[in-house]
């Protein structure tokens, strides 16, 4: 079978609208200019003994890829990981119906297509979009831009903002960061309670990637 429409990716991104609409599980959405994909593939390996997970495959996350990826919700699924991501403004309009996520993670904001954005602030503000239907929205508040963009935005302070920090007051406190070998000792402060855990990893990237990660199944 064969349908005619005028605009193959519209009518793309609309089916799979469709098809997200029929499923009420758990959506983690992920955005960001870096550790979108790894994000989501850590996520996947910590929640996989314990939930059947649909995942976006390798770095689907353009206007044809989140569509392609939102496609593969099926009924034996019940938890979602999808990541998005834009380079130009309007496109996150396009994708937040198809992911419609309930739970959002926004990396960090980084200097990736900003030749295409006015400054950060608008590009931050077009990333969030995303979560605009969100309940939780889990971020790290040390980006001051991210957070300055997150306190003034009417819809954001509407949703349970789940927050980490190094430095300020936070849902989950970082305390110290030990780097022994080839491995980092993260420690924290959670519902004032200490908690920790080990990463086989010492650079920065992966730190934060794995705090985020760490936040989500806190969460």
């Amino acid at each position: 079978n064969f349908i005619l429409v005028k605009d193959t990716l519209s009518a793309l991104q609309h089916l799979c609208a469709n098809h997200r609409r029929k499923f009420n599980i758990p959506v983690l959405g992920i955005t960001g200019s870096n550790g979108k994909t790894i994000v989501k593939e850590w996520l996947y390996q910590l929640m996989q003994e314990d939930k059947n997970v649909v995942r976006s495959p390798k770095s689907y996350n353009s206007q044809v890829g989140v569509p392609l990826s939102v496609w593969l919700m099926s009924e034996e699924n019940n938890f979602a990981i999808f990541e998005a991501g834009i380079s130009l403004p309007g496109e996150m309009e396009k994708l937040e119906p198809i992911i419609s996520p309930t739970i959002g993670i926004i990396t960090n904001i980084g200097q990736a297509h900003d030749e295409n954005f006015l400054n950060s602030k608008q590009k931050i503000r077009e990333k969030l979009k995303l979560f605009i239907h969100a309940g939780t929205l889990i971020y790290n508040r040390d980006i001051l831009e991210l957070n300055d963009e997150i306190v003034a935005n009417s819809v954001m302070k509407k949703l349970n903002l789940f927050t980490w920090s190094r430095k300020a007051k936070a849902n989950l406190l970082i305390g110290k960061v030990l780097k022994e070998g080839n491995e980092t000792d993260l420690q924290g402060i959670y519902n004032n309670e200490f908690i920790r855990i080990k990463i086989p990893f010492i650079d920065e990237a992966s730190i934060e990637n794995a705090i985020h990660c760490w936040a989500v199944m806190l969460l």
